[in-house]
């Protein structure tokens, strides 16, 4: 079954000092066509960079670092129905725009999310229960 690795853990990969840090070089540093990184957790990432005052230059090192760590191959892109999903997700749930993406590429590959964001597990363990 596929994994898809969400933003908190590329922000714990980053920070060493964050709790997570030694997770999230586990997670990807095991990468592979089951475990993938989020196009929608990329995305966000530079958003948060750049909204929080990180220089072109700062962004563009993380950038060719991470770009050594995550091949082309590792990173589940996003696709039409997943924007439709989370348009809806949005709407009926309140989720905001990155969790909706996030939450509806699990939905739509039967994924499981790989995060500590309870709103995204508890949205997609709602979607695989039986209602």
């Amino acid at each position: 079954m596929l994994e898809i690795v969400d933003t908190v853990y590329l922000i714990a990969y980053l920070k060493p000092d964050d709790e997570k840090h030694e997770d999230a070089l586990k997670l990807l540093s095991m990468l592979s066509r089951d475990r993938k990184v989020s196009q929608v957790a990329l995305v966000e990432l530079d958003l948060l960079m750049k909204s929080r005052g990180f220089s072109s230059e700062e962004r563009g090192s993380v950038w060719s670092l991470l770009g050594q760590i995550i091949p082309k191959d590792f990173v589940e892109a996003l696709i039409p129905i997943d924007f439709a999903i989370a348009v809806k997700l949005h709407e009926e749930r309140g989720l905001d725009y990155f969790d909706a993406l996030m939450v509806a590429q699990c939905i739509s590959r039967n994924a499981t999310p790989i995060t500590t964001d309870t709103d995204i597990l508890k949205t997609v363990k709602d979607f695989k229960s039986p209602l």
